[in-house]
């Protein structure tokens, strides 16, 4: 049943089966991309979380490894494995991670676990790392931790909120990754809110010409820039990282030291019975490239490997007419002038892909199905459209992102037109390849 969901995607990484969520550790190590992240297995809604584990040699095509943390049955994490980071030492790698304990008053606890540099077969801790936040402060949720190393320390940054001042990011510093001391609040209180105010899935890079705080909040991933030293972090600019449905952002450095970035793509939650009907929920999005320009501003990429998804070219013309294309496994690159209004629809009997640009807003949108992005104004602009199954995935010009999703009728051929601006745009079209998933012998 779930191979054959025209809904389900061919290139993008999904679970085998059951509910997937956050991307928990991505690595790049000994010439293998890990790949961790909150699993299900055993059905599409959210519910006694595990760390799922994938490896590939590409970042198109996956093995899918056995679980890599599951809940002990009286250990710290014995209410669930939720998000976390993993890191190299030596030769060893060592996973921290959030464990769920609802007995306690603080059910949040930093747990840790190792393994080889397989990183196959992990060792969970039976006692917690850090059993809770700072003494001193009263907070709520303690949550997502995210390490690196500057020098001879050990980093690591942890989501909390102060009651009523709200969510903050926590420092902690280690020699050797086992006794963790509490250092300072790195950023917050934030004035932003959702959920519990927690800032989720802290993470923290350098991109050359600033460093750069991201982290998660009702349902938004937002981005901090500015300047860093001597572990103090002084922001200067805020920025939403990927537009839609793009949420728990983590980072990594891939084989040739670019900055990349996954995010889970949720279902629309009025898909959310259909979906645990379905036997799966949730989808990585495709990897991406974070640079930063002179000001701070933070632009995604595609990363450049998602190139040997492209199949055969099967259209390249103008929008003035209506054509059939097959779909919805599609690659629609569009090149127009953005000066005035106009819509692409993409569909078989229904708007299954409806996009629409609006340049009269203050600072210029454009729209997917129910999710919006910005696009200045200008006299050339050009829109990277990828449509895998129900995943939509849009690259501007301008470095933002949109994800959408599309659960209209899958089935072919499709018709693709434009109006307005778009009615004369340039527009090719290639076919979208099959990533390969399979199960480690």
């Amino acid at each position: 049943m779930i191979a054959s969901d025209p809904f389900r995607p061919i290139s993008h990484f999904v679970a085998p089966r059951g509910w997937m969520n956050d991307p928990c550790g991505p690595i790049w190590s000994d010439g293998v991309y890990h790949l961790f992240y909150q699993w299900n297995p055993e059905a599409a809604i959210w519910d006694n979380m595990h760390w799922g584990h994938a490896t590939s040699d590409d970042l198109v095509n996956w093995v899918y490894q056995p679980v890599a943390l599951s809940p002990q049955r009286e250990g710290p994490d014995r209410d669930g494995v939720f998000t976390g980071d993993v890191v190299v030492d030596q030769d060893r790698a060592v996973a921290i991670y959030t464990g769920f304990r609802f007995d306690r008053a603080q059910p949040q606890l930093q747990c840790v676990a190792s393994s080889d540099l397989s990183m196959v077969h992990w060792r969970q801790r039976t006692k917690p790392l850090l059993a809770n936040g700072p003494d001193h402060l009263k907070i709520g949720g303690f949550r997502d931790p995210k390490l690196w190393k500057e020098g001879e320390t050990w980093v690591m940054l942890v989501g909390s909120k102060i009651e009523g001042l709200g969510g903050v990011i926590f420092r902690y510093e280690s020699a050797d990754l086992e006794t963790w001391s509490f250092k300072r609040i790195f950023y917050g209180p934030s004035d932003l809110r959702g959920g519990d105010d927690v800032l989720e899935c802290p993470d923290f890079f350098d991109l050359g010409t600033c460093h750069a705080l991201v982290f998660s909040i009702n349902s938004v991933v937002h981005v901090i820039t500015g300047r860093y030293a001597k572990g103090q972090f002084i922001p200067a600019r805020q920025d939403v990282l990927g537009y839609g449905g793009f949420y728990a952002a983590r980072s990594f450095l891939d084989a040739k030291g670019r900055r990349t970035v996954w995010g889970w793509l949720p279902e629309k939650p009025w898909q959310a019975g259909e979906a645990a009907a379905r036997g799966w929920s949730g989808v990585m999005s495709y990897p991406r490239v974070l640079t930063a320009d002179q000001e701070g501003k933070v632009s995604s990429s595609l990363h450049p490997a998602m190139e040997a998804l492209l199949g055969e070219e099967i259209f390249d013309g103008t929008l003035s007419d209506g054509m059939n294309v097959d779909g919805p496994q599609v690659r629609i690159r569009v090149q127009f002038a953005a000066m005035t209004p106009g819509s692409i629809v993409f569909a078989h009997t229904d708007r299954y892909l409806h996009l629409d640009f609006d340049p009269t807003t203050p600072h210029g949108e454009f729209s997917c199905n129910e999710d919006h992005a910005p696009l200045p104004k200008m006299p050339s602009a050009s829109l990277d459209i990828y449509v895998d199954g129900s995943v939509i995935e849009i690259f501007t010009s301008s470095g933002a992102t949109l994800n959408a999703r599309a659960y209209g009728n899958p089935s072919r051929p499709f018709t693709l037109s434009g109006t307005g601006c778009f009615a004369g745009a340039k527009c090719v079209v290639h076919a979208l390849l099959p990533a390969t998933f399979r199960f480690a012998e």
